[in-house]
């Protein structure tokens, strides 16, 4: 029953029927007489709708359930849906599906920019849990049961609680606890697994949110599997799920023109899964083991090797070196070839998959052991320091309570606060005024600043720092960002 999809599109390439419907490129032909590098020959054919043998993905009856069913089955799970605009839509839809104006939910502070989304759609309460810092690599470290429970205890009437898991980092929570705790109290438990479609490949890695019997869970194929980006797939399991309004939700959050390409890619995604995908994983983990090795023998960088996080993330520290992570990043670029999937002044990311090998993890351990020794000669220090002098700079989603002192607390509603009228003031004239919109460095897409909360010096230093560092940050054009306007 493997890739059905896939064999369909291929019959219908080789059939090379007469098309009188979308799209408009008709299987490539409108490129015959241009130069497009084999893409009309090798991707438009593949590229169709919704006809005779191609099913329809938002009411699926034929190809699209069989292969829907195929991927669920792969993946141990009751039903999968399949995304074509990432995660994204997957974490609006599972969050919305379950939930009515007025809920709260009981959630990270550190979660992506499209739950935030979701609580200002949904007209949700966010309560927030308490969260700790790793105070040597200063990242969010994972959701333990103990914050989940504090937090229920707190706000017995959340709807559900949702998880990060892993988290951008890495750090993985304690989610068959967390699960424990929801089905007690007849909670929904939402998984953000957007990086981390690839834990059931092997035990050491964290336990998958599929596994641990949570409700919903949203994974990004194209973030850790072979497939192309906006490929996502949402795993459901479990009697809590509405699933006629979950499939309502995703109908509203979804195109109703799904591209057939992204649909087969996440279906070969999930062939690659089942067939190469535990070997490579092997492969890599060992690779890995050697490169952690290796790399304890480096005194100006730390590997962080958290027990229990996801260790296909290579999170680097890099204060001891006097360099901060944008610095670091470019000199592996520019320098090495090599481009990391996060820089922050404290700590560069390496996104590692079964698609990397072992040459890759001794190109990148080679071009660190190249820079220390650079720096070494350079600043010829008898004695590593400990610390530097560099500004202590914790990642997005820590903040939660720096405005308030609690964690929860909001000078206005979210949603409220989305849609008052509104104004653009200077970054340095907005303090302590409300926040209308999100601010939000990208990569990692974890808002720094939601829409009402009360912005603090603390805050605006922030947000400079990343300006510094490079980073992209939306919700900010020509200096200026969106506030409430003042009654």
């Amino acid at each position: 029953m493997g890739t059905p999809l896939i064999k369909t599109l291929e019959m219908l390439k080789k059939s090379s029927p007469v098309s009188f419907h979308t799209p408009g490129h008709k299987s490539g032909k409108a490129f015959e007489s241009l130069g497009d590098g084999g893409l009309r020959e090798n991707l438009y054919p593949y590229d169709t709708t919704e006809i005779f043998a191609t099913d329809q993905l938002q009411n699926p009856s034929g190809v699209l359930k069989e292969s829907q069913q195929w991927t669920a089955k792969v993946f141990k799970s009751s039903e999968a849906y399949y995304l074509i605009n990432g995660s994204s839509g997957g974490v609006l839809s599972m969050i919305l599906s379950q939930t009515k104006p007025g809920d709260e939910v009981l959630l990270s502070r550190d979660v992506h920019q499209s739950v935030i989304h979701a609580l200002i759609l949904g007209d949700l309460t966010p309560r927030f849990i308490s969260q700790e810092i790793d105070p040597l690599y200063k990242i969010p470290m994972g959701i333990t049961a103990k914050n989940v429970k504090e937090g229920l205890l707190k706000y017995p009437n959340c709807k559900g609680v949702l998880v990060t898991h892993p988290n951008y980092y890495g750090r993985a929570s304690e989610l068959l606890e967390i699960r424990n705790l929801t089905r007690s109290r007849r909670q929904i438990l939402w998984v953000d697994q957007a990086h981390g479609a690839h834990l059931g490949l092997h035990p050491q890695l964290p336990l998958s949110g599929i596994d641990a019997g949570a409700d919903l869970t949203v994974m990004s194929f194209h973030k850790t599997l072979p497939a192309m980006t906006q490929c996502g797939v949402l795993f459901v399991s479990g009697g809590l799920v509405d699933r006629d309004r979950l499939q309502e939700q995703l109908n509203i959050h979804q195109s109703s023109s799904p591209s057939y390409i992204l649909m087969a890619s996440i279906e070969q995604g999930t062939r690659h899964y089942l067939e190469a995908g535990r070997e490579k994983m092997k492969v890599l983990l060992r690779g890995i083991d050697q490169f952690e090795q290796r790399f304890q023998q480096l005194k100006l960088f730390q590997l962080d090797a958290c027990p229990g996080k996801d260790r296909t993330k290579l999170w680097i520290r890099t204060e001891n070196s006097g360099l901060a992570g944008g610095e670091v990043e470019t000199r592996l670029r520019e320098n090495h070839g090599i481009i990391m999937e996060l820089s922050m002044p404290q700590g560069v990311l390496a996104l590692t998959s079964i698609g990397n090998g072992e040459k890759d993890l001794e190109k990148l351990y080679l071009a660190f052991e190249e820079l220390e020794e650079t720096l070494y000669n350079k600043i010829k220090m008898e004695k590593f320091p400990e610390k530097t002098s560099m500004e202590v700079f914790v990642s997005p989603g820590e903040n939660a309570g720096d405005n308030a002192g609690e964690k929860d607390s909001l000078a206005l509603p979210i949603r409220t606060a989305f849609y008052r009228p509104k104004e653009r003031v200077s970054i340095n004239k907005s303090i302590n005024r409300v926040a209308g919109s999100t601010l939000t460095p990208y990569p990692p897409g974890i808002p720094l600043i939601l829409p009402g909360e009360r912005i603090t010096g603390q805050l605006i230093s922030r947000l400079s720092a990343y300006q510094q560092s490079g980073h992209q940050v939306s919700g900010i054009k020509e200096g200026k960002i969106m506030v409430v306007t003042e009654e």
